[in-house]
């Protein structure tokens, strides 16, 4: 086979992937020669697509034949570092993603990526850094601003916490999510009125939302309005053990 028809063989198996239809991908991958100067890059496509099929052993072989290949091959140590992160091994994840970030300081998705995993090992001041780092790449980043807008509010800073979320909303004003935990930031503000609307408008859009429900029963009571306080305190219980939290970044 000539490297012509090879090397669209593997742009065919990367088109499908983008859009979702992994076992096709997975299939045109392993059919595809993986000999060419292309070869460390298509791997990590390879890697990418399996991450997103939960075939995280196979993920990390792939990455680790890329850079045999290339040692320098950025794409391959961000899936290797991504699949870490999926398997919750958050120390690895961010050795990966600092080779990343050391050949390309502007990746994004690198800075996004190490964020999570500095916040999820409980280091959370240190992640705000790296969210910073994200919006200094894309100021426009919703999960940038409203992960930076998690972190915040956890060390205690609600007015830059409440600043991140507003930024957040400008993009997706239709997230329920993102007025619940403008309410908490709010509320963290002592400014309860005004965290009872954000939390209505979380309302709004997910009238079942457990968290808004409990945090706006308990600004009612912070400003006197106890019996509607019980009411809506009574619907979170009703309401909690069929809805789950979810997690608290992006």
């Amino acid at each position: 086979m000539s490297s012509e028809t090879v090397f669209p063989l593997c742009v065919r198996a990367a088109m499908l992937s983008s859009v979702g239809r992994y076992r096709e991908a997975l299939l045109l991958f392993s059919q595809h020669d993986m000999r060419g100067p292309h070869a460390p890059d298509e791997l990590a496509a390879w890697a990418f697509t399996l991450n997103r099929t939960g075939r995280f052993r196979e993920a990390l072989s792939r990455c680790d034949e890329a850079i045999s290949l290339d040692l320098h091959c950025s794409n391959a140590w961000f899936v290797r570092g991504l699949t870490f992160y999926y398997l919750g091994r958050y120390e690895d994840a961010i050795a990966c993603l600092d080779k990343v970030l050391l050949q390309d300081p502007n990746h994004a998705e690198a800075w996004y990526i190490k964020g999570n995993c500095l916040y999820l090992k409980g280091e959370v001041e240190q992640s705000v850094h790296s969210y910073e780092k994200v919006l200094e790449v894309d100021p426009r980043s919703p999960k940038g601003w409203y992960n930076r807008g998690v972190a915040l509010a956890d060390c205690g800073e609600f007015q830059k916490a409440l600043e991140s979320y507003d930024e957040c909303l400008r993009e997706n004003p239709g997230l329920g999510v993102i007025w619940t935990n403008k309410g908490v930031a709010l509320a963290g503000l002592f400014r309860y009125t005004e965290a009872i609307d954000a939390f209505d408008m979380a309302l709004s859009l997910d009238p079942d939302d457990a968290a808004a429900l409990h945090n706006k029963g308990i600004s009612l009571s912070r400003i006197g309005r106890d019996s509607e306080a019980m009411e809506v305190m009574e619907r979170a219980r009703k309401v909690s053990p069929t809805r789950s939290p979810g997690k608290k970044i992006w």
